[in-house]
């Protein structure tokens, strides 16, 4: 495929979106103006941008550069397959949806491309936002860690989950105080979760 092309098939499907989301100070004017897509020429990406330089500033050429840029980069490349677990790619379309990103593919590179470095601070508060909503990782979580461990080792996990639940089980049909927060203090009574505590702050101070 043509870079021509590339870019005709990009701008006609992403021109529009790119317009809405400039602000105010975007505009050489000070303030949103509509844009007559009868007086940009659309032919290749210097006489569009040559164009948007009388409506926009520069700071809101870079970033559709940037855009097209690594639009016409994953072209180049091709398309590679990607595995997720459920919650991981349910995270992803809630953080592609909330940054503005017109693929998962740019998503991505919202969170790890230097091209999208001008966009650092949106992408800051939807991490944030999304971190401070529900996303059950403990899944990927566990499948990470016990990936990383010998067979002899993921035996000695789930024993350990084990007892931890057993101890669980009995503080809970123990404890009958209901005001402050008493499964936070229950954890502080356990054996296991202090042991481990102790020995993780053991660790830090030897290192």
């Amino acid at each position: 495929m043509s870079n021509d092309k590339i870019w005709q098939e990009y701008i006609e499907k992403n021109f529009d979106k790119f317009i809405s989301s400039l602000k105010s100070d975007d505009f050489i004017s000070g303030k949103k103006e509509i844009i007559n897509e009868k007086d940009i020429d659309f032919f290749e990406p210097k006489k569009t941008y040559d164009c948007l330089r009388k409506i926009i500033n520069q700071d809101a050429i870079k970033k559709l550069q940037n855009r097209f840029r690594a639009h016409k980069h994953r072209e180049n490349r091709g398309i590679k397959n990607l595995q997720l677990k459920s919650h991981s790619l349910n995270m992803l379309d809630k953080f592609k949806e909330q940054v503005g990103a017109d693929t998962l593919e740019e998503a991505i590179d919202f969170l790890l491309s230097p091209d999208y470095r001008d966009y650092e601070h949106d992408v800051d508060l939807v991490k944030q936002r999304l971190g401070e909503g529900s996303f059950d990782s403990t899944e990927l979580m566990l499948d990470s860690f016990t990936k990383r461990l010998k067979n002899y080792d993921r035996e000695r996990l789930s024993l350990i989950i084990e007892l931890a639940f057993n101890e669980g089980w009995r503080a809970a049909k123990q404890t009958k105080k209901r005001t402050d927060n008493p499964r936070q203090e229950a954890l502080k009574q356990s054996d296991l979760y202090n042991s481990v505590v102790k020995l993780i702050a053991r660790s830090n101070n030897a290192d």
